[in-house]
């Protein structure tokens, strides 16, 4: 039997935060969530009734479909954005008091499982309309000197002709080996994998992969859809 979502949108606790706080400063904060959902209709009615109920404040919460996700055997991410990491810890506070929120736990038993957990941080955003974008990719690695790669990634984004958005997250928890993504947004999934690939073969992205090559590893490379998007 599927169990409910005991610990939704909660990753890691209060105590640990304090460590990235001096950090993460301003920066955009998301919690991930991968969740296998046997009934998604169902998941996405219970998000909108909680939505519209006291237990929510300014956050986002964006619902993927996990087109191509490796051997996960998530169907779905859930990202919930906030602009730091005071705010991330007020809702969850607001959450925790509200009943719509026990309600919304128990409308999830049968619903959906979660697979698994983590915390990103926006150190980099090059581009618009992520907002309404229905496409993303999901580059996940491990690196291990960051600073050369964020200098090497600013470089490279540089000399690119983004048709969309670039976005390279850090991991600080939950990533099981995984320190960084690098998403890449655009309307639609045709126009996301014409870039990639244009990307991919250019002579400025094998410049690029020299640079890195020593200091990265890939893991996965994944194809997210947009289901929907509740908050500002």
């Amino acid at each position: 039997m599927r169990t409910a979502i005991r610990q939704f949108l909660t990753t890691v606790s209060g105590v640990a935060l304090l460590s990235l706080s001096a950090t993460a400063g301003a920066q955009a904060i998301e919690s991930v969530f991968g969740l296998d959902v046997s009934n998604p209709r169902a998941f996405v009615a219970a998000l909108g009734q909680l939505d519209r109920s006291d237990a929510t404040g300014e956050q986002t919460v964006t619902v993927w479909a996990n087109v191509y996700d490796g051997s996960s055997p998530a169907t779905h991410t859930v990202v919930v954005g906030y602009n730091s990491l005071e705010e991330r810890e007020a809702a969850i506070t607001r959450r925790n008091a509200s009943k719509d929120w026990v309600d919304f736990q128990q409308t999830l038993v049968g619903v959906s499982d979660l697979v698994n957990t983590s915390m990103a941080v926006e150190a980099f955003r090059e581009g618009s309309g992520w907002a309404g974008h229905g496409a993303l990719s999901a580059t996940l690695m491990t690196v291990t000197d960051p600073a050369e790669y964020a200098g090497a990634f600013s470089r490279l984004v540089d000399r690119l002709d983004n048709p969309g958005s670039i976005r390279l997250m850090q991991l600080p928890f939950g990533g099981e080996g995984v320190t960084h993504v690098v998403l890449f947004s655009a309307p639609d999934s045709a126009v996301l994998t014409t870039f990639l690939t244009e990307m991919t073969a250019s002579k400025v992205y094998q410049d690029f992969v020299d640079d890195v090559e020593d200091i990265r590893t890939i893991q996965t490379v994944n194809l997210y859809r947009r289901v929907v998007t509740f908050g500002d």
